[in-house]
C-alpha cells in the first residue's frame, strides 16, 4: 500500500519558471484582493458617517416650503407633464417675509401654482436634505466600488502579466522549433 505524501511545494519537476511566476502573481493578486476587503469596508463605514453627519446638520438648517410660481413653466416637451424647468417663484421665509428666485417646476405649470422646495437657513433654494437611507446607501456604495476598483486593477494587472508571460513562452516555444528544424534536416 502506498503511503500518502504531502504535494511537493515547486509542483510538477517540468513546470516552467514562467508558470511558476505566473502562479506567484496570482497568489499575490488574490491576496491584495482579500487583504483590501477590510479597508473597503472602512471605507465605506467613513462614508456612511460622512453623510450621516451632513444628513443632520442638513436635516437642522433646511426647511421645507411650497412656493408661489410667477410665471408660465414652459410646456411640456413630449409626453403630458414631463420634466422640469426653472421658473420664476416666490415663497415664505422662516423668519417671515418673501424671497423670490428661480426655482425647479413640473413642465406646463401656470403662474399661482404651488412648487415645493427646501430652502437653506438664507432662505436660498438647496436640495433635499440627505436622508438616514441615502447615507448607508452611499456607504455601501463607496466600500463596494472601492473594493470592486481593487478586484480590476488586480485582475487586470494579473491579465496583462500573464499575456506578457504567453508572449515570451509562445516565443521561447518558436526558438525550440526553430533550433529543433536546424539540427534535423531531412537528408
Amino acid at each position: 500500500m502506498e503511503t500518502w505524501r504531502p504535494p511537493r511545494l515547486r509542483g510538477n519537476p517540468l513546470t516552467r519558471d514562467s508558470d511558476r511566476r505566473e502562479r506567484l502573481a496570482l497568489l499575490v493578486a488574490v491576496t491584495v484582493v482579500v487583504l483590501t476587503a477590510p479597508f473597503a469596508a472602512l471605507l465605506g463605514d467613513r462614508a456612511h458617517q460622512w453623510q450621516e453627519r451632513l444628513a443632520v446638520s442638513q436635516q437642522d438648517t433646511r426647511t421645507a416650503v411650497t412656493a408661489t410660481l410667477l410665471a408660465d413653466a414652459p410646456p411640456p416637451a413630449g409626453y403630458p407633464e414631463s420634466g422640469t424647468a426653472r421658473v420664476e417663484a416666490e415663497w415664505p421665509l422662516p423668519g417671515g417675509g418673501t424671497a423670490t428666485g428661480e426655482v425647479t417646476a413640473q413642465r406646463g405649470a401656470v403662474a399661482g401654482d404651488a412648487a415645493p422646495i427646501w430652502i437653506d437657513e438664507n432662505g436660498e433654494p438647496a436640495a433635499p436634505p440627505v436622508t438616514a437611507e441615502t447615507a448607508v446607501v452611499n456607504g455601501v456604495t463607496t466600500g463596494a466600488l472601492s473594493w470592486a476598483a481593487v478586484m480590476g486593477l488586480c485582475g487586470l494587472g494579473f491579465w496583462l502579466y500573464r499575456r506578457m508571460l504567453d508572449r515570451r513562452r509562445r516565443d521561447d516555444w518558436a526558438d525550440a522549433w526553430d533550433r529543433f528544424d536546424s539540427r534535423h534536416t531531412p537528408f
